[in-house]
Parts: C-alpha cells; sequence; structure tokens
C-alpha cells in the first residue's frame, strides 16, 4: 500500500514556507498592488542574494526583505548594516553584467516586514542606499 513520501511521515509538512519565503511573498504582492513589475526572485551567486529584482518605469529596483515576529532582536530595517549593502551592491552589479537589462535608472529599496501577531506592517523604503 503506498503511503506519503517518505519525509511528510517525518513530520515535514509541504505547505508551510520559511518565513523568509512568506516575508518575500508578502512584499511582493505589496509591490505589484503599487504597480511594480517582477523580474526575478531570488537572484544568487556564490557571495550572496537578491530577494526581489523589480521594474517600476524605466527603473531596474533591488529590493531586500527583512522580516521579524517582533522587535526583541531591533527593527528590521535595522538588519540591512553596511556590510549587507556592500553585498547587494555586489551581486547587483553581476546581475547587470549578466543579464544586461535595459534601465534609466537604479536603485535599492528595503522592504522591513514586522509581523507582530495579530498586525503586519510592512514598511518600504524606496532609494534606501
Amino acid at each position: 500500500m503506498p503511503g506519503p513520501p517518505t519525509q511528510l511521515r517525518r513530520g515535514g509538512r509541504l505547505k508551510d514556507k520559511s518565513p523568509g519565503a512568506w516575508g518575500e511573498d508578502l512584499a511582493l504582492r505589496y509591490l505589484i498592488q503599487n504597480g511594480y513589475t517582477l523580474i526575478e526572485r531570488n537572484y544568487r551567486i556564490r557571495r550572496g542574494e537578491i530577494d526581489l529584482i523589480m521594474r517600476k518605469d524605466e527603473a531596474l529596483v533591488f529590493v531586500e526583505v527583512k522580516l521579524r515576529r517582533g522587535t526583541g532582536y531591533g527593527d528590521p530595517l535595522e538588519a540591512v548594516t553596511p556590510r549587507k549593502q556592500d553585498t547587494l551592491r555586489f551581486v547587483a552589479e553581476h546581475y547587470i553584467y549578466a543579464r544586461e537589462p535595459h534601465f534609466d535608472t537604479l536603485r535599492f529599496d528595503v522592504i522591513g516586514i514586522l509581523a507582530d501577531r495579530p498586525d503586519v506592517r510592512v514598511h518600504h523604503v524606496e532609494d534606501a542606499f
């Protein structure tokens, strides 16, 4: 009698997403509702990753998404440190070199999501750095 895959029998759940993926989904919906178009998601190279690459009019927008379930470790926006900003710039340069996208302007946005139950607050900082 065939049963569920082994990983499900051990308690894994297919429908559950990681908190990071959930936050990126929320940020993506927010951005699309505000006139952005998705170009690419989770662009990775060895040195790092860009969560969302979007287009708004003629601007190419690299978006970093930070999710926190509380403020015990600080505001989500505080997690985008100068070191993280340098990594994002490096990955963005790689993306531009590899994909050669057409754009008039380039910017880096940060979306901080604070998911304090029962509230979820989205704070979008355009041209954050």
